[in-house]
Parts: structure tokens; C-alpha cells; sequence
């Protein structure tokens, strides 16, 4: 049977399991064992079945048609915080980082995420990016940092991270807002990050998590 993964879906395997985010929804999921097994048989190529394929539909995580397998979300494992040990901010990019924090928490209440993620990444591809200018991001790291000891920083991670990288990219620089989860509990995180270097979002939670949508 042909299949193709659901539009809006992006997964992982965390725990040895399927997770997925469906972000038209704002919800993240698991399948039932028997699924979930099922869905990471099709994933690696196993040929299955109509009736399988049809179970897999009926879960709202396949849809008939052709297309290639669905790949699981990867991205370089973080190693470095660049937060870590940067100076004192300047006033200015920490009134930024607040300024584009409250910006970012006030268009998440009004708006869905997934038409929030659609136009910061259209509004991303008018600019262009250099490498990374490591001292650059540095002082965004650093101005994010400061600011979190105005704003509360508890459940913040997400409106943060928007905000962080959209700085970077405004600053011409090349980053990812990444959506990551774990499992026993459950748990979602949010952070900005560099190659290997977060940018905005604690190395220390950030190695808890695993990808499962990436943003360019």
C-alpha cells in the first residue's frame, strides 16, 4: 500500500518510541504498542499491508498516496552554551531580548502556532545569513540571560526561543528553533541553537530532550 506521512506531522523516537508533534493542532502524541511498532516498520522501510496502511490512516498519522518514507527529525546534539561566561549585556540588547520576549508571548496568545511558525519562517527567508559570528551570538545569548532575570523564565521557553531567533536572523545569523521532547513524564522544550552551540535555551535542559521539529 502507498503511503505518505500526514501533513503537519514531524516525528522522533524518543525512548524507543514515536513521538509526534502535530503542529496544526498544538499537540503532541504517542500511538498504542501495536501502532507504534507498526509505524516504525513502515518508517524504516518494511513493506506493510493494506490493512496495516489502513490502521495507520484511521491514526491519523498516514495518509494514502505516494511519497518517501518518513524520516525522523535529526539535528546535531548540542555540546556548548553560549550563555555561559559572556560579560554583562549591554542595556540596549537586553531591552531587545525583553522587548521581542513580551512581543513573542503577546502573538502566541493571539495566534495559532502553526500560522506563527509559517510567517517567521517566510519573514526569515527575505534575510539573508552569514556563518556564525560566534561573538555576535554571544551577546544575544547573553542579553536573553539577563533578560530572564526580569522576566520569569519558568514555562517562557518557547516565546524565548521565537524571539531569540528571530534576533539571530535579523542579525544575519544561521540558526534553528528547535522543539524537543522527552518522555517518563512528558515534557516539551524550546531553545535556540548554532551547529553544536545553544544559543537560548540552557545546555543542561536542552540535553534532556530530544528534536522533533526543527526550524530553519
Amino acid at each position: 500500500m502507498s503511503l505518505t506521512l500526514r501533513a503537519g506531522l514531524s516525528w522522533c523516537i524518543c525512548a524507543r518510541q514515536a513521538v509526534f508533534l502535530d503542529l496544526p493542532q498544538d499537540r503532541y502524541f504517542c500511538l498504542p504498542d501495536g501502532l507504534d511498532g507498526l509505524f516504525q516498520r513502515w518508517a524504516s522501510g518494511e513493506t506493510i499491508d493494506a490493512l496495516s496502511g489502513d490502521a495507520l490512516i484511521t491514526a491519523g498519522v498516514a495518509k494514502a498516496g505516494s511519497g518517501s518514507l518518513p524520516m525522523a527529525t535529526e539535528h546535531p546534539i548540542a555540546t556548548r552554551d553560549l550563555a555561559s561566561g559572556t560579560r554583562s549585556q549591554s542595556l540596549r540588547d537586553t531591552l531587545g531580548a525583553i522587548t521581542g520576549h513580551l512581543r513573542a508571548r503577546r502573538r502566541l496568545r493571539r495566534h495559532s502556532l502553526v500560522s506563527l511558525m509559517t510567517n517567521h519562517v517566510a519573514a526569515a527567508s527575505d534575510l539573508p545569513v552569514t556563518i556564525h559570528d560566534e561573538g555576535m551570538l554571544r551577546r544575544i545569548a547573553g542579553a536573553f540571560a539577563t533578560s530572564a532575570i526580569v522576566l520569569r523564565a519558568a514555562d517562557q521557553c518557547l516565546p524565548r526561543a521565537i524571539a531569540a531567533r528571530r534576533l539571530c536572523r535579523k542579525r544575519r545569523q544561521d540558526v534553528a528553533l528547535i522543539f524537543g521532547v522527552r518522555l517518563h513524564p512528558f515534557a516539551a522544550h524550546s531553545w535556540v541553537q548554532a551547529g553544536h552551540a545553544v544559543v537560548v535555551g540552557d545546555l543542561e535542559q536542552v540535553r534532556l530532550y530530544t528534536p522533533i521539529l526543527v526550524v530553519r
